[in-house]
Order: C-alpha cells, then structure tokens, then sequence
C-alpha cells in the first residue's frame, strides 16, 4: 500500500446512490505545490499517455505561467482512483492510498499531472498561488474504473466532430456509409447510435497503409480524439480516403465481432477440450435484462464487451486488406463478416487477447497491450497467407 497526505482548501463528499455502494466521490481543491511527484507512476488506469508536446499541454503550462491563480477555475484538475481516503477536518489534511497500479491512481488528467510537475520543476514564478481540482473514487471494481475511463476519456473535446461537420469533412464518408450514416452522430447533441469517433477510431485500426505488423494503431483505442485530429489533417486524409470502400464492412465487422464472439468462445473454449466461460473474463458484463442493440446489423447482445478487447481483433483484418485502383479491398475475395461469423474472430481472440487478460486482468491495460496487438495481427496474417 502507498500513502499520501496532502493539505485541502476544500473538501467534500459528493452523492452517490445507496444502490451503487460501496463506491464513493469526493471533491477537493489541493495547492498545486502538494501534487506528489509520485503519481506520475500512477497512471496505468488511464487511457491515453500523458506528455509535455501538443496543443493541450501547451495550454495548461500557459495558464500556470500566466495566470497561475485562475489554474482551478480554468483546468478540469485530476480524477482518482483510491483504494481508502481519510480526511482531518481539524487539520485539512487528506490522506489516500493506492494499492495497485492497474486499478488505483490517476483515471483522467495526466497531461495536466505532467504540467504540473514539470512546472515546479522550472520553479515557474507565482506557482505557489495555483490549485488544482481534484476528484477521486473508491469503491470502484476492476469493469466499473474500464467505464468510467472509457466514459472520462471520450467526454473531451466534443465540438471538435461538430466544426468538422460543418466543414464538410465528413461529406465523403457519409456518402460511403450510405444508410449507415444515419445511426451515426456527426455531430454535438445530435442522436445517433453511434459517434463519429468511434467510426474514425474504427477506420484508424484497419488503416494498412499507415500501420505494420511491428507498429499497430493502438491509438485507435486509447485517444478517440487524436484519431479525429489525424482524420482532419492532410497528411492523412488520403489515408483515411483510401479505406471508404471498406468502411460500411468495418462498422458491421465491429457489430459482428460482439455478436459473435461469445458464443464462438463458449464453444470453443480457451483451450482445447475446455469449455469456454465468455461472461467471466475480466471486464465483461453479462445483462440479460438489458441486451445491447448492435446497429450496423441490428442484431441484439446480452454481453457487454470492453472495447480494449475487440479493437486488437478487428484492427488484425488489415493483414487481409489488398491495395487497388488507389483504394483498401479485401483480398483474395474473402468476406470478413463472413470469417468472423464463423468463428475467426474468436480464433483470434483466444490466441491474443485473452492473454493479455489473463496477465493484467485490467480491460484498459489490454486495450494498450501491443503485444496483443502483434499477437492478433499475425494470427489474422497466417490465415491469410495460409487461405
């Protein structure tokens, strides 16, 4: 168990339904001078890296620098995961515990984290006067903090689909999408089964052109955003282009992997001659009472899937994927959602990802595990090699 104690200016204990305990919120503002250097080796649970370079970093190390005082008001501050948090009222003193890097630590903010400590380190002139948000959970399992990380990490940064929108930039891949498009949201507040930076993410995984069997787009999974700001730019919109003959196949493969996978999984099981047991892995969420809609092919599912675990499988398609007339086909004529009908997807599954579950048990870790990436893709390439 690690311990730290820091000083508050404020603290309270947010609501929470009876119905969800034994999880817990609380609210603090802490000065940033209190930030313990060593939660920059707690962030495993979040999804995205955190870094000192881009347009994000860059604004929050402006705000410490220029108007250090406002830093509360002006940054969202720093979401926690604890495993225990006690606070003296008497000393407005806080103290919380992590105990394991895969479930406890920082769930969102780690570019702001970065700049923070980076800051101090420059000793930037009037730091002292800044403070930080900071919320943090206990009480949280290992499926609940995938949600609530999944949920935090592709809230950020809404509009940006919106001016794309706007500027037409998705005009070409509407029209490639046909009927599809229509389950889709383009934009903020619009309904839609489906938001747009799923599709771009989705787009990203299958991306051969861009990516190898020794580098693969795990970003597809872990920065929704980033991949939107890559769409956007023209360094690789051609990329993207490239790919919208296959794009109504993507999104009906991601619906169909989910469809399919359970039960392919059960029956094959995770080993040969064992049954397989879907609803136990790690991250997975049976809800009978609540199936989940699949749009793309309006199918039904009592399984809720972590998307770290079908991003490795779907982006292993690629290996499949031919260059033609300046365009992505499927080679040697196969159909994908065919393959994945009959079971390829889990074969793909077993031999990669569930590995990668067994050795994290942690749904976020695996969807960033490039090993399951590698193992995935070159289990899609033998086959492929092999048809």
């Amino acid at each position: 168990m690690y311990s730290y104690t820091l000083s508050t200016k404020s603290f309270s204990r947010l609501y929470v339904s009876p119905e969800k305990a034994p999880l817990r919120r609380y609210y603090c503002v802490v000065p940033v001078s209190e930030i313990p250097m060593a939660w920059s080796n707690w962030l495993e649970v979040n999804a995205r890296d955190s870094s000192a370079k881009g347009r994000v970093p860059k604004a929050i190390r402006t705000t410490l620098t220029d108007k250090p005082e406002w830093f509360a008001e002006y940054n969202r501050g720093l979401t926690l995961v604890a495993s225990h948090i006690e606070w003296d009222n008497k000393t407005n003193r806080l103290t919380l515990n992590f105990d394991d890097r895969s479930y406890h630590g920082v769930l969102d903010g780690g570019h702001t984290l970065q700049a923070i400590l980076d800051d101090r380190d420059q000793a930037v002139p009037d730091s002292q006067s800044s403070y930080c948000n900071v919320e943090i959970f206990t009480g949280l399992d290992e499926t609940e903090i995938a949600d609530v990380v999944e949920a935090r990490n592709t809230s950020k940064q809404v509009a940006s689909k919106s001016l794309l929108n706007l500027e037409g930039s998705f005009d070409s891949l509407k029209q490639a999408l046909g009927k599809k498009a229509g389950q889709i949201s383009w934009k903020e507040n619009e309904e839609g089964a489906f938001d747009v930076r799923e599709v771009i993410a989705i787009l990203t995984a299958l991306d051969a052109g861009s990516y190898t069997s020794n580098s693969h787009p795990v970003s597809a999974y872990s920065g929704k955003e980033a991949c939107l700001k890559r769409f956007a730019s023209d360094e690789y919109a051609a990329s993207y282009e490239r790919l919208y003959p296959i794009a109504g196949d993507a999104l009906e493969m991601w619906d169909q992997i989910q469809y399919s996978l359970p039960g392919h999984y059960n029956a094959k099981g995770p080993e040969p001659g064992t049954a397989g047991k879907f609803g136990r892995l790690k991250g997975v969420k049976n809800t009978p009472k609540k199936p989940k809609h699949l749009p793309f092919i309006d199918e039904t599912t009592e399984y809720d899937i972590p998307t770290g675990y079908i991003y490795p499988v779907l982006s292993s398609f690629r290996a499949m994927l031919e260059h033609e007339n300046g365009h992505w086909v499927w080679g040697k004529g196969i159909n994908p959602i065919q393959l994945i009908k009959d079971g390829i997807a889990a074969d793909i599954f077993i031999s990669s990802v569930r590995e990668s579950i067994n050795n994290y048990h942690n749904p976020n870790r695996t969807g960033k595990d490039t090993q399951a990436w590698t193992s995935a893709y070159q289990a899609a390439r033998i086959y492929y090699l092999e048809r």
